[in-house]
C-alpha cells in the first residue's frame, strides 16, 4: 500500500474533524451558560456579537479555503517548492487579515453595536465582549490556516487534539470565572478573556510544532500568483457561506411569522438535527482533501471512486444517527419541554430535515469535490439560486401562502437540498468522465 494510500483515508481524516465540531459546538454552550450566571442580558449581547464575528471568521474561511485547495494538489502532484510557497502565502495573508480584522473590530466596537440594532439595555456588555473578543481574531485567523495545513498533510487528528484540548481549557476557564476563582473585571470581560486566551493557546501550540518541524513553510515569502490563487479559490467558497447564513435568517423570520410554537419548535429540532450533519459534513471535508491529492496527482479514477466512498459513508452514518432519533427523537426534546403541539410539530421536522440529510450529504461531498478539482464558481452559483429560491421562496410559498406551516417550509429544504445534490452530481460526474477520455480511457 503507497504513503498516500495510509495516510489519506477518509476515517482517519474525518472522525478528528468530527470530534473538533463537537467540542466547538460545546465551547459555545459553555459561554451561553456562564454569561447566564451573570444576566440575561449578557447571553443575549454576546449572542448578538458572536453573529457579527461568525461573519468575521468568513473572511479568514477565504484563505483556509483556497489554501486547502491549492495545497492538497501540489502535495498530489509531488512539488515540494509549490508547497512552501502556498503555506508561505497563506500564513503571511492570514497574518494580515487577522491584523486587520482585530484593529478594525476594536476601533468600530461601538458603531458595530449600533449597527446591530441591539436594544440599549443590551450596548454596555456587548462592547465590552467585543473589545476583548476581538483580540482573539488574529489568533483564529492563523488557527484557521493551520488546521488547513495540517489537514491538507493528513494530520488533521494533530489539530483537532490541540481544538479539543483549547475547548476543554475554555470551559474549565469558565467554570473558574462562574464559581469566583478567575476574577479580574467580573463582568462578561472574564468569559471573553477566557476564549480568547483557549484561542490564543491553540494558535501558539500549532505554530511552535510547526515552525519545529518545518519553518520553511511559514517563512517562505509570499508570491504574488499564489496570494491570488488563494483568493481566487477561497472566496466563493465564504460566499457561499455567507449566503447560507442569510437565507437561514430569512428562514427564521419566515417561521417566526406562523407564530411562537413553531419557531420554537425550530429551536428545539436545531439542537439534534446538528448530529445528522456532524459526520457527513466531516467526511465531505475530509473528502475535499483527499480528491484534491488525486487530482494533483492526476488520478482522476481514484479521485471519482473517493467521492462516492464518501458519500456511501455519510448515508450510512446519517441513518444510524436517523434511527435512534426516529426512535428516541420525541424523548430527547421532550427534555426541553412539555407542550404537546410543540413537541409534535418538532418531530415530524426533525424526521423531515433527517430526509433532506441524505441529500445534504451528496450536497456536501459533491461540492467539496468540485472546489478540489478547482470547480469554484458553478458549487455557488447553484447554492445560491437553489437556496435561496427554493429554500427560502418555496419554503415562504409553502408554509405561508399555503398554509402548510413547518412541514411546508422542510419540504422545501428537502427539495432544495435533492436538486442541488443532483446538479453538483452531475457536474462532477461530467468532469471525471470528461478527464478519463482524454486520458484515452
Amino acid at each position: 500500500m503507497s504513503r498516500k494510500e495510509n495516510t489519506y483515508r477518509i476515517w482517519p481524516l474525518a472522525v478528528p474533524i468530527a470530534f473538533e465540531s463537537f467540542f466547538q459546538m460545546l465551547f459555545g454552550f459553555a459561554d451561553t451558560y456562564v454569561l447566564g450566571q451573570y444576566a440575561d442580558e449578557a447571553v443575549a449581547a454576546a449572542g448578538y456579537v458572536n453573529q457579527f464575528l461568525s461573519i468575521v471568521l468568513l473572511i479568514f474561511r477565504v484563505v483556509s479555503s483556497g489554501t486547502s485547495i491549492l495545497l492538497a494538489q501540489a502535495i498530489g502532484a509531488g512539488d515540494g517548492d509549490k508547497q512552501k510557497s502556498i503555506c508561505g502565502a497563506a500564513f503571511w495573508l492570514a497574518a494580515v487579515v487577522g491584523t486587520a480584522s482585530f484593529f478594525l473590530t476594536f476601533l468600530l466596537k461601538e458603531q458595530i453595536v449600533f449597527w446591530l440594532q441591539m436594544d440599549r439595555i443590551l450596548w454596555k456588555p456587548a462592547i465590552e465582549y467585543l473589545g476583548v473578543m476581538s483580540y482573539g481574531l488574529f489568533f483564529q485567523a492563523l488557527f484557521a490556516i493551520f488546521t488547513s495545513i495540517f489537514r491538507s498533510y493528513g494530520k488533521a487528528a494533530f489539530t483537532s487534539v490541540i481544538s479539543v484540548a483549547a475547548n476543554i481549557g475554555n470551559i474549565i476557564g469558565d467554570i473558574l470565572v462562574v464559581n469566583g476563582y478567575l476574577y479580574v473585571w467580573g463582568t462578561v470581560k472574564d468569559v471573553a478573556l477566557v476564549t480568547v486566551g483557549a484561542n490564543a493557546a491553540a494558535s501558539v501550540a500549532v505554530f511552535a510544532v510547526l515552525w519545529i518541524t518545518d519553518r520553511d513553510k511559514v517563512m517562505q515569502k509570499p508570491k504574488q500568483w499564489d496570494l491570488k490563487e488563494i483568493l481566487r479559490l477561497g472566496i466563493p467558497a465564504a460566499g457561499e457561506s455567507c449566503s447560507y447564513k442569510c437565507s437561514q435568517m430569512a428562514v427564521t423570520m419566515v417561521i417566526g411569522s406562523l407564530g411562537t410554537e413553531a419557531l420554537t419548535a425550530k429551536i428545539y429540532e436545531m439542537n439534534f438535527s446538528f448530529m445528522l450533519v456532524l459526520l457527513p459534513n466531516s467526511i465531505a471535508v475530509a473528502a475535499g482533501i483527499i480528491v484534491g491529492v488525486h487530482i494533483g496527482a492526476g488520478e482522476w479514477e481514484e479521485a471519482g471512486k473517493v467521492s462516492f466512498q464518501c458519500i456511501r459513508k455519510g448515508a450510512a452514518a446519517v441513518a444510524v444517527l436517523g434511527l435512534v432519533l426516529l426512535v428516541s427523537g420525541s424523548r430527547f426534546l421532550g427534555i426541553f419541554t412539555d407542550n404537546e403541539n410543540i413537541l409534535r410539530m418538532a418531530y415530524i421536522v426533525l424526521l423531515m430535515d433527517m430526509a433532506a440529510m441524505f441529500a445534504k450529504n451528496a450536497n456536501l461531498t459533491f461540492g467539496n469535490s468540485l472546489r478540489a478539482a478547482g470547480d469554484v464558481v458553478y458549487p455557488v452559483a447553484i447554492s445560491v439560486m437553489s437556496m435561496w429560491g427554493i429554500g427560502t421562496g418555496l419554503a415562504w410559498v409553502l408554509g405561508c401562502v399555503l398554509d402548510f406551516g413547518l412541514v411546508g417550509i422542510f419540504a422545501a429544504f428537502l427539495i432544495d437540498e435533492t436538486l442541488r445534490s443532483f446538479l453538483l452530481w452531475r457536474r462532477w460526474n461530467r468532469r471525471v468522465e470528461g478527464k478519463l477520455r482524454l486520458k484515452g480511457w
